[in-house]
């Protein structure tokens, strides 16, 4: 079985869900390489029709890709996140930040930010920022702490070495590992907030394929950021954080309502960016709309929508919201 029907949001849960007429089908890099490696005809993509849920407003595909199939997808067809890595890549070597526009600006001109958290992807959101407003903004020490993380991670990597370049690596590695802590002390401009990572392994997700040079990003994430990375399904429900961040990654979980309550209950802050498009692409189960903030004041949520307040550069169909259950929301440009 390829494809499976929901009967239900898959946000919210609710049966109110409404087809929407005239939407649009066309191959992109991603269905191409589903389409091929699937050996699929255009029939199956025909197949998934494009709803709205008349409580939360996020759109879905349904029928859709089985759970068997979505990981296949996101760990053998397209593993790699690309604009995860894109993100990181060209802020280390070309010093270039993910375009939020003045994002990060804002949030730290307005909250009071000590402990910082996101989901899933650790290069998408602000962990670039934190770490840049953290070190000496250095050309030469960007290339070297990810150039030393990449080799101190790789050569801990043995499997099918022989004796002497088993010896070898793992001197490289305490060499690697030295250096990148001595250059860290070095560079360091004032102490660090605390930072963390919560994942969910999804099948909705990239996982444990989403590497660069031999190395996955989580792994480089914790070394090159000083993160704590931890399973959302063991994290403690009584753990506080001022600002919580979901970028990009809340239409990659197959509990997303349970990811942003989680979120909201525990954090002063929660942060969401996401596609707003209704042409709905078929690499996606779901995604959210403009009138996502709707249901979320719905809920007695307090929301200020920064989307044209932050002047990005490349203007797109996507959202930033800054949300919470227990503080008003009073944000100066």
């Amino acid at each position: 079985m390829i494809l499976q029907k929901f009967e239900t949001c898959i946000f919210c849960g609710s049966t109110k869900l409404k087809i929407i007429k005239n939407c649009k089908f066309n191959h992109n890099f991603y269905t191409r390489a589903i389409k091929n490696d699937l050996r699929l005809t255009d029939k199956i993509f025909k197949k998934m029709k494009v709803y709205i849920c008349q409580n939360c407003y996020i759109i879905q595909n349904n029928p859709w890709f089985t759970k068997k199939i979505s990981f296949k997808i996101f760990n053998q067809i397209y593993s790699q996140h690309n604009r995860n890595w894109m993100n990181v890549i060209n802020f280390f070597q070309k010093r270039i930040k993910p375009d939020h526009g003045k994002l990060f600006q804002i949030i730290n001109k307005n909250l009071n930010i000590k402990s910082y958290c996101e989901f899933n992807a650790p290069f998408m959101g602000l962990m670039i920022d934190f770490f840049s407003d953290q070190y000496k903004k250095n050309s030469f020490f960007y290339k070297k702490i990810f150039d030393y993380s990449l080799k101190y991670l790789s050569s801990r990597q043995f499997a099918g070495e022989k004796i002497f370049y088993k010896n070898t690596k793992e001197l490289n590695a305490e060499k690697y590992l030295y250096k990148l802590n001595k250059i860290k002390n070095k560079n360091l401009l004032k102490k660090s907030i605390k930072k963390k990572l919560i994942v969910d392994n999804s099948y909705l997700g990239w996982l444990y394929n989403d590497n660069y040079r031999s190395v996955n990003s989580r792994s480089l994430a914790a070394e090159l950021f000083d993160i704590e990375i931890e399973d959302f399904n063991l994290v403690k429900k009584d753990k506080k954080y001022d600002l919580f961040g979901i970028f990009h990654t809340i239409d990659h979980t197959h509990q997303p309502k349970k990811i942003l309550d989680y979120a909201l209950n525990n954090s002063n802050y929660v942060l969401i960016y996401y596609h707003s498009d209704v042409n709905l692409e078929k690499q996606h189960l779901f995604s959210f709309t403009e009138k996502f903030i709707t249901y979320l004041k719905k809920r007695k949520i307090k929301c200020k929508d920064l989307t044209h307040d932050i002047s990005k550069n490349f203007k797109s169909k996507e959202v930033y919201i800054l949300c919470s259950m227990y503080n008003e929301i009073s944000i100066k440009f």
